[in-house]
C-alpha cells in the first residue's frame, strides 16, 4: 500500500469512529483507540480549539523550573535543525508535564503551526489538542509515532508527528522532543526526536558526572588546603607528583620546584624511612629528621604504599602535635594576683616578691608548708608572667615512682611520648615536691636549665625548649642540700628568686577576710542566712590550722553543713579546734610518735637516693646494716636494692 493510499484508508476510519464512536478491532492501534473514546468527552473533533497557553509569571517558572533542560535540549534542536536545513520540520521540546519550553520550526510549517497556537507555553494535553504523540508518549515512556488521521482532530491530520521521552541513567524523565513534519513528507525525519532524545540525555548524563566530578574536586582541594599535615607524593619512578601547600610551608621550599624532580635527588631520608620505601611497607607516625636541600628538618611522618606503585608520605607538624598534648595535660591556671584577695601586710610583700620575680627569666622556687596555696601562687605566676598564653604542665613529683621517673619526665621517641620540657613549650612547668627528684633527673634537670636544651629518655637528640620553671618544696630544700640528699647547683639555679609564703596562723586579716568569704558563699549556695557568734570567729582567728588553706576550706564546710541553727556557737565547733586555741606557735599542732618520724625520714631519703642503700645510709649518718634492719622492721621494701 502506498503512502496516499494509507493515510486515505486511515481517514476512513477516522469518519468510521466520529460517526457512530466505534472502530472495527484491529484496525486502529488500541492506544490511539482508548485515546479517541476519552477525546470525544470534551473535544470536537472537527473543531479547532486553541489551546491553553501560559504566560507572565506561570511562564517563567516553568522557564525557571526547567532552566537546565532547557539549555542542553535547545542546544541539542539547533544543532539538528541546522544539519536537516531545507526541509520542512519544527522540533518541540516539552517538560514532563506537556508544557512547551522550545520552538524550532521551518518559515513553511512556522506559519500554519502559529496558526494553530504551538509556541512556547502552550499545553500538549490531551484534554487540550486531543491525541497526540506527547500524551500517547507520556503513557507508554517509548518512542511513539502519529500520521495524518491518527490524530484525534481533524486539522492536524495534515501532519505526521513523533515524541521520545528525555530520561536519564537514573529513569528520571526531564521532558520530551516532538517533530512535526507534514503527512506527506518522507517519514524518515521523524527519527530525528529520538535521536535529539538520546543526545539529549547523554548531555544531562555528561554534565551530571561533570558536576560530580567538580565536586568531588572541589572537596578534595578543600581538604588539601585545610589539613594541617603536609604530603608529599612519588610515583613509582621516584618522581615527585604533588605537593600541598602545608608540606611547602613544612619544608620551606616551593611546591612548584619540587614537582617532577627525584625524590631522592631532593631528600635525604633516616635509614628507618629508607628501609619502609624498599619494604613497601606502612610507617605510622615516625618521628624522624630528614635533610631538603641542605636543611635538616624535624618531623613526624607517616608513610603509605599505594597499590600502582606511588608513595604517600604525610609530614605531620610537631608543634601542632604538642599543642594537642598540651592541651591533654596542662592544668587550667585559673589565678592571679588579684583573684588571691590579700589582706595582711606579710602577703601583700609576698606578692611584691612574686611581681619582681616575674620579670626576670629566671626559675622561681615557692617555700611553705602544706596547703598554704603554692599551686595557686603559681598558677598566678604564670598568668602574670609572659607565658600566660603558653601551656601551664604541673607535675608532682612525690607521686613518680623511681624506676619511671625518667620516662615521665624526659618522654620517649617510641610513640612518640614529649618530655614534660616541651609540653611546658613557652609557657610555665610548675614542680610540686622538687625534693622528690632523684639524683638523676636532678641531673639532667639542671643541665636543660643551663643549655636549654633535653634529650629524650631513649634517644641522643637535641631538642631545644623555652619555657618558665616555677618549684616547691615540701619542706626546706636546705636541709636537703646540706644532708646530700639534694643538688647543691641545682638549688642555686632554682632558687634565684625564692618566695616563701607564711602559714595560715600568721596571716590573721587573711584569715578573717576567708572566713566572712567562705561564710558568704555558703549563704549563696544554700539560701541559708548564716551567722557566726562573736565567740565561735575568736575560735577560728585562734586556731592553727596546721593543714592551713586546704584544712580551712574542708573544716569550715563542714561546720556549716552540720549547724542546723541560724548561729553558729562555740558548742557548733569540734573539740579539737577548740582546745587548740590556747598553744602557742611553738607548739607542735599535729602530734605523731618519733617511730613515725623516723620511718617517713628513711623512706624519703630512700626514694630520693633511688633506693641505693650506701648513699641513703650515708646521707641518714648511720650504718648500712642499721638502715637493712630499720627498713625491715618497718616493713619497707622497695621493687628494686642497690648495693653500690
Amino acid at each position: 500500500m502506498d503512502k496516499a493510499s494509507y493515510h486515505h484508508d486511515l481517514k476512513n476510519k477516522w469518519k468510521m469512529f466520529m460517526h457512530h464512536g466505534w472502530a472495527s478491532e484491529g484496525s486502529v492501534n488500541s492506544a490511539t483507540l482508548r485515546s479517541w473514546q476519552k477525546c470525544l468527552k470534551h473535544c470536537d473533533p472537527r473543531r479547532w480549539k486553541t489551546p491553553v497557553k501560559a504566560s507572565g509569571q506561570t511562564l517563567q517558572m516553568i522557564f525557571s523550573r526547567n532552566a537546565e533542560f532547557i539549555r542542553v535540549a535547545q542546544r541539542v534542536v539547533e544543532d539538528t535543525f541546522t544539519l536537516v536545513a531545507g526541509n520542512d520540520i519544527a522540533l518541540v521540546v516539552l517538560d514532563p508535564h506537556g508544557w512547551a519550553l522550545h520552538v524550532q520550526s521551518s518559515d513553511k510549517l512556522a506559519a500554519q503551526l502559529q496558526h494553530l497556537g504551538v509556541g512556547a507555553g502552550m499545553s500538549w494535553a490531551e484534554e487540550e489538542i486531543g491525541t497526540n504523540v506527547y500524551s500517547l508518549c507520556r503513557d507508554t515512556h517509548l518512542y511513539t509515532c502519529l500520521e495524518g488521521a491518527e490524530h484525534f482532530s481533524e486539522s492536524l491530520h495534515a501532519f505526521s508527528m513523533s515524541a521520545a521521552p528525555v530520561i536519564d541513567y537514573c529513569g528520571n524523565i526531564h521532558g520530551y522532543i516532538i517533530c512535526i513534519v507534514k503527512a506527506s513528507s518522507d517519514a524518515h525525519l521523524l527519527h530525528l526526536c529520538h535521536a535529539c532524545a538520546v543526545e539529549v540525555t547523554n548531555y544531562i548524563y555528561i554534565e551530571s558526572e561533570q558536576k560530580i566530578t567538580n565536586k568531588v574536586l572541589c572537596q578534595h582541594n578543600a581538604v588539601i588546603e585545610c589539613m594541617d599535615d603536609g604530603f608529599i607524593c612519588w610515583d613509582a619512578h621516584s618522581v615527585i607528583t604533588m605537593v600541598n601547600p602545608q608540606a611547602q610551608l613544612l619544608l620551606n621550599v616551593k611546591k612548584e620546584s619540587l614537582i617532577g624532580q627525584n625524590i631522592r635527588h631532593e631528600f635525604v631520608f633516616p635509614p628507618a624511612l629508607n628501609d619502609a620505601i624498599s619494604q613497601r611497607t606502612k610507617l605510622p607516625q615516625k618521628q624522624i629528621v630528614i635533610e631538603c636541600r641542605g636543611e635538616f628538618i624535624e618531623l613526624m611522618v607517616t608513610l603509605r604504599p599505594l597499590s600502582d606503585g606511588s608513595f604517600l608520605l604525610f609530614l605531620h607538624p610537631l608543634d601542632k602535635i604538642r599543642k594537642i598534648a598540651q592541651q591533654q595535660i596542662s592544668t587550667n591556671a585559673n589565678f592571679t594576683f588579684d583573684s588571691l584577695h590579700v589582706i595582711s601586710k606579710g602577703m601583700k610583700q609576698v606578692l611584691n616578691v612574686a611581681r619582681r620575680a616575674i620579670k626576670t627569666a629566671s626559675p622561681i622556687l615557692i617555700n611553705g608548708e602544706d596547703g598554704v596555696g603554692k599551686l595557686t601562687m603559681a598558677m598566678a605566676i604564670h598568668n602574670e608572667s609572659e607565658q600566660r598564653d603558653g601551656p601551664f604542665i604541673s607535675v608532682d613529683c612525690q607521686m613518680l615512682s623511681p624506676e619511671n621517673m625518667l620516662h615521665e619526665l624526659l618522654g620517649s621517641d617510641a610513640g612518640p611520648v614529649p618530655s614534660k620540657f616541651e609540653l611546658a613549650q613557652n609557657g610555665t612547668l610548675y614542680l610540686d615536691k622538687v625534693e622528690y627528684l632523684s639524683c638523676e633527673i636532678q641531673s639532667v634537670l639542671l643541665k636543660v636549665l643551663k643549655t636549654g636544651l633535653v634529650m629524650r629518655s631513649d634517644s641522643h637528640r637535641l631538642i631545644p625548649v623555652r619555657f618558665r620553671l616555677v618549684t616547691c618544696a615540701g619542706s626546706s630544700l636546705r636541709d636537703y642540700v646540706q644532708q646530700g640528699a639534694f643538688s647543691r647547683q641545682l638549688y642555686y639555679e632554682i632558687s634565684m628568686n625564692e618566695i616563701e609564703i607564711p602559714p595560715l596562723r600568721k596571716r590573721r586579716e587573711d584569715l578573717e577576710y576567708m572566713i566572712n568569704e567562705i561564710l558568704e558563699k555558703y549563704r549563696d549556695r544554700t539560701g541559708k542566712a548564716l551567722v557566726i557568734s562573736p565567740e565561735a570567729n575568736t575560735v577560728f582567728l585562734e586556731y592553727f590550722w596546721p593543714g592551713n588553706i586546704s584544712e580551712f576550706k574542708n573544716r569550715m564546710e563542714k561546720i556549716f553543713m552540720g549547724c542546723g541553727k541560724m548561729m553558729l556557737e562555740l558548742e557548733d565547733i569540734p573539740l579539737d579546734i577548740r582546745q587548740n586555741n590556747n598553744c602557742s606557735e611553738g607548739d607542735v599542732s599535729h602530734l605523731v610518735s618519733l617511730a613515725e618520724v623516723e620511718m617517713q625520714a628513711i623512706e624519703h631519703v630512700c626514694r630520693v637516693c633511688d633506693w641505693n642503700l650506701s648513699k641513703a645510709a650515708e646521707v641518714l649518718k648511720i650504718g648500712r646494716t642499721t638502715l637493712w634492719r630499720k627498713l625491715k622492721s618497718y616493713n619497707l621494701y622497695p621493687g628494686t636494692l642497690s648495693d653500690e
